[in-house]
């Protein structure tokens, strides 16, 4: 059990995030945990070096942690993540509806989460995804088999492993098409979700030899994506390829995003014709930001479904779904995000993972990806 355990099987949740603050009205905000917990295992700072006591610290009603009167939890002001608008165009569009404040990116947001691990009784009752193994079965065939695989990583900064605590990935400068190492490296020192998928399929398919490669760039839209298809992915041969944009993409109409999605794919598959794919949907940006509410991404992601039903050898990884349950449930997003504004923070970063894994695992009702021979009849 562990940073792979799925949020939505079982009964141990491990360093679940919360963060504590204010909303406009100068109510607190944060706290808020997915389950009622049955036993509170550890509340730690971001880092684990400093554990929190249970009533000196905190109290726990119910779903909700409350810090006491002489509680060390920290506590994030407003003032830090929330700025007066002065119309700087450069923050104009993370303004909040007014007009008057926008959201500051605060790449250090993880100081003020808090991680919380603990056990509960409750069952899962929302959205979760599936097993979509069967759509990619030129990828199981080859895993199985075993010998080199081809594993190519395609999207914006979040696929880049942008504010994963450790992430460790050589990527795509967006303006001069070149390779360059992204590095964050701070405790807990996690891998990017492209790196947490990549050693599960690995460790899951020991007789194969799994040859990651990730094309993504920081601020890269669709049609970036789409410019730079045939030179960034095709040379490198793609057995699977896992594409993740579309958050620098959000207002673009469904069947626009449809049609550059079905683009992509069909440059890959003129070179490389056995190439599978998975689609990733986006996890949701700030839900508080005005250019960000009325978005498109859930109607993008019905567009990926779409083409997985039409087209074989396409899946898709329902992110945007998952981490609509996961507000759905009670979370803050100052809890998820990574940077205020749309990144994902480690815990986020392995729901990422575990979605996608979820979608390779031909034993859904485990959390554990077994090669399909391998499996139990």
């Amino acid at each position: 059990m562990g940073i792979l355990q799925r949020i939505w099987n079982g009964t141990f949740v491990y360093q679940e995030p919360i963060c504590f603050s204010t909303n406009v009205k100068n109510q607190p905000i944060g706290g808020s945990l997915l389950y009622f917990p049955d036993k509170i295992l550890s509340v730690t700072s971001f880092d684990g070096s400093v554990y929190y006591e249970a009533n000196q610290d905190y109290v726990v009603i119910g779903k909700t942690i409350l810090r006491t009167e002489t509680s060390q939890i920290p506590f994030i002001d407003r003032k830090i993540y929330c700025k007066p608008f002065t119309g700087i165009s450069e923050t104009a569009w993370v303004r909040l509806p007014g007009e008057k404040e926008y959201i500051d990116v605060v790449s250090d947001i993880y100081q003020w989460q808090v991680l919380v691990t603990y056990t509960h009784k409750t069952a899962w009752n929302g959205f979760k995804p599936e097993s979509r193994l069967e759509q990619l079965p030129k990828s199981v065939k080859k895993l199985c088999a075993g010998g080199d695989f081809q594993l190519v990583f395609y999207g914006d900064s979040i696929t880049a492993g942008w504010e994963s605590s450790g992430c460790n990935e050589h990527v795509i400068d967006m303006v001069t098409i070149e390779k360059y190492h992204a590095s964050i490296w701070h405790a807990p020192y996690q891998p990017s979700w492209a790196e947490l998928v990549t050693n599960e399929l690995q460790n899951c398919y020991p007789k194969s030899n799994i040859l990651k490669t990730n094309c993504s760039a920081g601020g890269a839209n669709m049609q970036w994506g789409l410019q730079h298809t045939e030179e960034l992915v095709n040379p490198h041969k793609p057995d699977l390829l896992i594409l993740g944009f579309g958050m620098n993409s959000m207002q673009e109409h469904a069947d626009d995003y449809q049609d550059t999605i079905m683009s992509i794919i069909q440059i890959v598959r003129k070179k490389n014709p056995d190439c599978e794919f998975i689609l990733v949907s986006p996890m949701i940006p700030n839900p508080d930001i005005l250019s960000f509410q009325n978005n498109q991404l859930l109607d993008q992601q019905k567009a990926l479904y779409k083409i997985s039903d039409n087209i074989d050898g396409v899946c898709v990884a329902p992110v945007h779904s998952v981490f609509q349950e996961l507000i759905a449930h009670g979370k803050n997003y100052l809890e998820l995000t990574g940077n205020c504004i749309n990144h994902p923070n480690d815990f986020s970063v392995r729901i990422y993972a575990q979605t996608i894994l979820e979608v390779l695992n031909p034993n859904a009702d485990t959390n554990t990806l077994l090669p399909q021979n391998d499996k139990q009849n």
